[in-house]
């Protein structure tokens, strides 16, 4: 069997063979697509009669015009006759091949099936037929003759199917009227058949009906106000804006087509505002078009995207060390939108690997254009202080693109200490900074008790410090040098003992985590050792000034800056406190030593004020560059009274203590001691408080046992607070006793700042005060004491001043009239010249009520006009630069 296989493949794959084969499969194939045609398109018709209108109404926008029930009622009709013709269709018999070969023999007038043959093999029944040469001659020649008959065979013909129920000749109306539709509905057909096929009502809608709004939203970091297309077809736009399209006067909105020239379409369904409002919103990254379309009726809006280019920042002048050991620089930027930060990165020359960035305070929230702008850091406590490296400014822009400067060599400025124990503690410091290195893992967990050592000792070397680093071991060892004999050393109790709370720690610490906080620590006592209290109140004062700065820069809340503002003031009270004690001390010490050099010229608390209140009511109208400018000229002023009263200032003006009467060095002295005290009460008056809330079934009864009773065994009572408050007072009434007459030249003008009369008033507010805090003590009432004993502080504050002020105008009287100044008495009370870095009254313009209000309301109307698109461009240029201005 498998002889007569071979033998018959062998026969039928003869070229001849071969080519007729091909040509009867084709044409078969042909035939029996006419058959399929022939069998299921009468069937099919009426369904494919329903699906083209309904296609025709939806892309012409009927079913978006008449809406629902008449939509539904359609599609209904059309899938109901689609189901039964493709069950009609199942039931037909699907036409086989061999039907399909009848028909173009038929067709082709050919007999005796040549078709069937070319594709047929012989049947041989045994193996002896295969040398049969009768039978095998005889099918040769059956062959030939069908090979010769296909050869004359040609294409079978399609009968009519569709005519003999198309009498209308509905089959060639129907394409022409989906070819019209389609034109009709050019570039929106894809959304109406979307919409025609929603399984959901949709309400019919016309666009004489549609009204249409649109607007930009620019990103927020571009500060621009929204552009509204009003009565224009494009408008720039900046990169990344929100554009928003609304819709109203319809039930049912279309989609918003939003085509970009790169060829992307998006396509956004609104979100319903309300029974005839929608709202569309997209972000726009590319030039595009967005449009609504309702029927005929199309609206579309042109985007032009301006892209938001890099910031530019070069510096004008190199980093450099500057006064009082800042880094001071020069630098311009510009951009479009405007930089929002700017940083200054640095690079160890010795290990260029290994980088920082630090924040730069930006004259405003977001700078767009800066030229010849002076930039400055306190890096002192950096631990790069004093080394080489290579900087260079980063200026980041709100869609956080990064410009850069070229790079820059410098030497990080360091603090110079003068006293030796400052210098030493400044030098741990930087130890400490360097071993920032894991401890060693432990060698053995069992515990290890030394001779004569109790076993219940704390110390344990092996686990703490012999594992440390080499630089924080070395710290501890001379920590503990410079501490093992504090006699003649220490003359601030407070140095010693912070160095001695930083060993004890360095010595029990096992992790890296636990030495957190020491370098600060190390750099407080550092300037405690250096400048004494006063260093202390000046870098609180530094600290919230940088605070006070960095808010205002960003414009944080008008409530975090109020906060903060309150903050800086009570800092700048507290180092003015300072310097007032200091300049008496320094006035005492001179006149005892018998120095005749002249101090500081006289205070003027005048000034000060008035630049504290140019600060807030420029940061309440929103001129931060205003304030910011205030604050630095601040600073400076508070820097150059510290510098006056250490150096003497230099000038031919009396200082502050020479010419001062014993009476008075006596009485400021004594009043800055009654101030400590007040102030020292009120810390134990607010801790009691506390200790009263924390209690809380502790207050009844105290209040209901006895008046002001303990509120913790630890602390004092009210009783005893009431008690160290009326000896307070006591020492008040003293000074008062003894200041009444405080000798010839101390009365000053009643009328003028600084007079008996407001020395006289600040004091009895401070003995009115203490006495109301007295009796809220001794009632238990710690929330009301601890307030009437701020009142009595800022009180006892006022006298002072006025003390010192009387004073001040004393030596000014007593040196005009011998001729030592200038006709007019203009002299700077801060010993700079007519070129120097103070500004006076003239310099800060404190705004009446009116004024105010006038800006605020000038200030809205010109964001107003400049969101106006209708207006030409170079007046909302002007407006733009107008606005930068606040």
């Amino acid at each position: 069997m498998g002889q007569i296989m071979a033998y018959n493949g062998n026969m039928s794959q003869t070229p001849t063979t071969s080519v007729l084969t091909k040509r009867a499969e084709s044409l078969t194939r042909r035939a029996f697509r006419h058959l399929l045609w022939e069998t299921y398109a009468p069937v099919l018709a009426l369904a494919a009669l329903f699906i083209l209108l309904f296609v025709v109404a939806a892309a012409s926008g009927f079913w978006q015009f008449i809406g629902d029930p008449w939509r539904l009622i359609g599609l209904v009709f059309a899938v109901f006759f689609v189901v039964k013709a493709a069950l009609a269709a199942r039931r037909t018999l699907v036409p086989t091949r061999s039907q399909a070969r009848r028909r173009v023999e038929h067709d082709s007038g050919l007999s005796h099936r040549p078709l069937d043959t070319v594709v047929d093999t012989p049947a041989l029944e045994t193996l002896d037929d295969l040398d049969d040469p009768a039978k095998n001659q005889a099918w040769q020649n059956h062959l030939k003759k069908s090979q010769e008959q296909i050869q004359r065979a040609g294409t079978s013909s399609l009968r009519p199917a569709l005519a003999p129920i198309d009498k209308y000749y509905l089959r060639l109306a129907l394409p022409v009227m989906l070819l019209l539709a389609f034109m009709v509905g050019a570039g929106d057909n894809y959304e109406r058949l979307r919409a025609s096929l929603t399984p959901g009502w949709v309400s019919g809608a016309s666009g004489k009906s549609a009204h249409y709004e649109a607007w930009i939203d620019p990103p927020a970091y571009t500060a621009r106000p929204p552009s509204y297309f009003k009565g224009q077809k494009s408008l720039p736009t900046p990169e990344g804006s929100e554009f928003v399209a609304r819709i109203s006067g319809v039930k049912t909105a279309p989609r918003l087509i939003i085509r970009q020239k790169n060829g992307h379409t998006i396509r956004i369904s609104p979100k319903r505002l309300g029974p005839q409002s929608f709202e569309a919103r997209a972000i726009i990254e590319h030039d595009s078009t967005a449009s609504f379309r309702l029927g005929k009726s199309e609206q579309v809006w042109g985007l032009d995207v301006a892209i938001d280019q890099m910031p530019i920042v070069t510096f004008d002048e190199a980093p450099d060390a500057g006064k009082r050991d800042r880094l001071e620089f020069k630098y311009s930027l510009e951009d479009d939108y405007g930089v929002e930060s700017l940083l200054l990165s640095m690079a160890l020359q010795s290990d260029p690997d290994v980088s920082e960035q630090i924040s730069i305070a930006l004259p405003g929230s977001s700078v767009r254009s800066a030229k010849q702008e002076p930039g400055g850091l306190d890096l002192t406590k950096h631990k790069w202080a004093g080394k080489k490296v290579t900087g260079r400014l980063l200026a980041v822009d709100g869609k956080r693109q990064v410009g850069s400067t070229a790079l820059h060599d410098f030497i990080v400025p360091d603090k110079i200490f003068v006293e030796p124990l400052a210098k030493a503690v400044a030098e741990q410091r930087l130890l400490m900074l360097a071993g920032t290195d894991e401890y060693a893992p432990m060698k053995s967990a069992k515990p290890v008790v030394e001779k004569h050592q109790p076993i219940f000792a704390v110390d344990r070397p092996d686990l703490a410090i012999d594992r440390a680093p080499e630089p924080v071991r070395r710290t501890a060892l001379l920590i503990d040098a410079i501490t093992n004999k504090p006699a003649g050393v220490f003359e601030d109790p407070s140095v010693y003992m912070g160095l001695r709370h930083i060993y004890r720690r360095l010595q029990t610490a096992r992790e890296q985590d636990e030495l957190g906080g020491i370098p600060e620590d190390l750099w407080t006592i550092a300037l405690r050792a250096e400048f004494g209290l006063l260093g202390d109140a000046l870098e609180d004062m530094k600290r919230a000034e940088r605070a006070l700065n960095n808010a205002m820069a960003r414009r944080a809340p008008q409530r975090e800056v109020d906060a903060l503002f309150e903050r800086y003031n009570e800092a700048v009270d507290r180092y003015m406190e300072q310097l007032m004690l200091d300049a008496v001390k320094n006035a005492k010490s001179s006149a005892d030593g018998g120095d005749s050099g002249g101090g500081g010229d006289n205070f003027q608390m005048d000034e000060i004020q008035a630049l504290l209140d140019a600060i807030e009511e420029a940061n309440r109208m929103g001129d931060t560059a205003a304030a910011r400018k205030a604050l630095t000229k601040l600073a400076q002023l508070l820097e150059n009274m510290q510098i006056q009263l250490a150096e003497g200032g230099g000038g031919s003006g009396s200082g502050v203590g020479e010419g001062m009467s014993e009476e008075l060095k006596e009485a400021l002295e004594e009043l800055n001691d009654i101030l400590g005290e007040q102030r020292r009460l009120r810390d134990e008056t607010q801790d009691a408080g506390r200790a009263e809330a924390d209690q809380g079934s502790g207050q009844d009864e105290a209040s209901n046992g006895q008046s002001g009773g303990e509120q913790s065994q630890d602390g004092p009572s009210g009783r005893d607070l009431a008690e160290q408050q009326g000896e307070i007072g006591e020492l008040l009434r003293s000074l008062e006793d003894g200041t009444e007459q405080p000798g010839g030249g101390k009365e000053g003008d009643k009328n003028g700042a600084g007079s008996d009369g407001d020395i006289k008033d600040a004091l009895n507010d401070a003995r009115d005060a203490m006495g109301r805090s007295q009796r809220a003590l001794e009632d238990g009432e710690y929330y009301g004491a601890g307030r009437a004993q701020s009142d009595a502080i800022d009180a006892l504050r006022q006298a002072g001043e006025g003390l010192l002020a009387q004073e001040a105008q004393r030596l000014l009287d007593a040196d005009e009239t011998g001729g030592n100044r200038e006709a007019g008495g203009n002299g700077d009370p801060f010993g700079r010249g007519d070129g120097g870095d103070g500004i006076g009254e003239s310099d800060i313009d404190v705004p009446e009520k009116s004024d105010q209000q006038r800006a605020r309301e000038l200030l809205e109307e010109l964001r107003r006009r400049s969101g106006e698109q209708e207006r030409e461009k170079i007046e909302r240029d002007y407006l733009e630069r107008l606005l930068e201005r606040f």
